[in-house]
């Protein structure tokens, strides 16, 4: 299956509010030599947080929301009746940030950021097409998302990462406007 999503970022203020509270509060020194690094880039110390949040929450929102679309996706696949409304648990997600600092073509500097998103993902009102037990198209479906989000720092199997969001609804999603096959 070949999926592709028009705008796979959803902005979502949840996310926003728990980046901005990772990188202000509670792992700031995690995040320390990365603004730092910004600063030198002339963004100054507000300009780099500022850009730091954006870059982050932006980032992880495009990888929840694609990852968790094409897992949904991939779960449906095959199966003989798709009822209407329909309720999944996808497997943990675990998307990553990373930050490379480069001089010309060298890399100077990389560190990587990991979290971890487990999932509800209710489909309201789909209608999809299928050829030969794959999809081949959605009509209409309506996705929520309801989410646990914890950061991990730079290890992904971080035993007990730090919880950012805790099953909350992240996202509405219309499939039909944004998923293609």
């Amino acid at each position: 299956m070949k999926l592709e999503l028009k705008d796979p970022n959803v902005a979502s203020q949840e996310i926003d509010e728990a980046m901005n509270s990772l990188v202000n509060n509670s792992h700031k020194d995690d995040f320390r030599e990365i603004g730092a690094w910004m600063i030198k880039t002339g963004l100054g110390e507000k300009g780099a947080r500022e850009q730091l949040i954006n870059e982050l929450s932006t980032r992880i929102s495009k990888e929840i929301t694609h990852g968790l679309v094409q897992v949904t996706m991939q779960e449906l696949e095959g199966e003989k009746t798709i009822n209407a409304k329909c309720e999944q648990q996808p497997p943990d997600l675990y998307p990553h940030v990373d930050f490379v600092v480069k001089s010309g073509a060298l890399d100077v500097w990389t560190t990587r950021y990991w979290f971890k998103v487990t999932s509800k993902v209710m489909l309201d009102n789909l209608a999809i097409t299928m050829r030969k037990d794959e999809i081949t198209g959605i009509k209409s479906g309506i996705m929520q998302v309801f989410l646990t989000l914890s950061y991990c720092g730079h290890d992904r199997s971080n035993p007990s990462p730090f919880m950012l969001i805790k099953n909350r609804k992240i996202f509405d999603l219309d499939l039909a406007k944004v998923v293609t096959f």
